[in-house]
């Protein structure tokens, strides 16, 4: 049996070679918009993907926001304190994973057990409801004398300054001992080393500093007893509800 060859290729004499190059033209620019359109359709995807994330984070609400709307006194509350969170210096330290506005989000704002009328009594105290008198703040400045320089404690006022409104400064000044674990007039009074009691006692100095200002129950809230002991006690041990 022959060899199978390849079969000898037939070109028409009438026609020049090139005669098949305006066909094949025309075909590529049919296909190129086709083409086009898939490439763009498949980078428009690519962008839109990588864009969701952003208009995500764009788009969630604020803490607490279920509470009520924008017109609500509750709804006015929130958003004023969350709004203030954005612009208090400190806002951007990180403790334990969390920044300032992370943990007044989840653990105030968004938490089920603090009540509407705690955060709207909140905004309404004053800075004479929770400074510490002169000599308190002469013991403190003597255990710690860096005590305002602390990361926890610019965290601990940021907290504060944003749910009250009081400026961050005075406050920072009127109360040196935010942030420090243990009580002023008490031999324990330290600067914790760790960052989980760090942020525990951040936590704590906002609720207990509130409650001695008359808002009653926010220990209670936080972390399951009012009692300010007590509750110090659950702070330190990593207990609450936050």
């Amino acid at each position: 049996m022959d060899p199978i060859r390849s079969r000898p290729r037939i070109v028409s004499s009438n026609l020049p070679q090139t005669a098949e190059l305006p066909s094949r033209n025309a075909a590529q620019q049919a296909t190129a918009p086709a083409k086009a359109a898939a490439v763009g359709h498949a980078q428009l995807s690519t962008f839109e993907a990588k864009l969701a994330p952003a208009q995500a984070a764009v788009t969630q609400p604020t803490p607490g926001a279920w509470r009520g709307g924008p017109d609500t006194e509750v709804g006015k509350a929130v958003q004023a304190i969350w709004e203030r969170m954005q612009k208090v210096p400190g806002n951007d330290i990180s403790i334990k994973g969390d920044t300032p506005a992370s943990l007044l989000g989840r653990a105030i704002l968004d938490g089920k057990k603090v009540t509407n009328e705690q955060l709207i009594a909140m905004s309404k105290v004053t800075l004479d409801q929770l400074a510490t008198d002169p000599e308190t703040r002469a013991k403190v400045l003597k255990k710690v004398p860096n005590a305002r320089e602390l990361p926890v404690h610019k965290f601990t006022v940021a907290m504060l300054s944003a749910a009250t409104g009081i400026d961050p400064a005075k406050l920072s000044e009127a109360c040196p001992d935010l942030g420090l674990t243990g009580a002023p007039n008490t031999p324990l009074l330290f600067a914790a080393g760790g960052e989980g009691l760090q942020r525990s006692t951040a936590l704590h100095d906002f609720t207990d500093y509130l409650r001695g200002a008359g808002i009653k129950g926010l220990n209670k809230a936080v972390w399951g007893v009012e009692n300010r002991i007590l509750s110090a006690i659950v702070s330190a041990v990593g207990g609450g509800r936050y």
